[in-house]
């Protein structure tokens, strides 16, 4: 079985009814790690976006990889008003980001 092909045709209601991510992870990251608006995010399995859209609204730049199609388009044309995404037709096991290309690789509720 494919698992990436799991939400097709659910994008649009993935995107709607999954809770949102606290802003409170942005003040625990910069607490934690330094984190700031220059720090390059890479969002693993980033799906529609949700957790990009914090980071990208802190005006981090994002790197948003996910393999399924639908889920891609969807944060593509959600997100497109955020210069900073890039989005990436991807996996974890195979992002293809450099080495050394990001600062934080963040996975939110990417393992269903």
């Amino acid at each position: 079985m494919d698992f990436t092909r799991r939400f097709d045709k659910r994008a649009s209601d993935y995107s709607k009814y999954r809770p949102s991510y606290p802003v409170a992870i942005l003040d625990i990251l910069r607490s934690e790690t330094g984190f700031g608006p220059s720090t390059i995010v890479a969002d693993i399995g980033s799906g529609t976006g949700l957790l990009s859209k914090l980071f990208l609204q802190n005006g981090n730049p994002v790197y948003g990889v996910e393999p399924n199609d639908e889920m891609r388009s969807y944060a593509e044309q959600t997100l497109s008003v955020f210069p900073g995404f890039v989005s990436i037709s991807g996996r974890a096991e195979s992002s293809t980001l450099k080495d050394a290309s990001v600062d934080l690789i963040t996975v939110g509720q990417a393992l269903h």
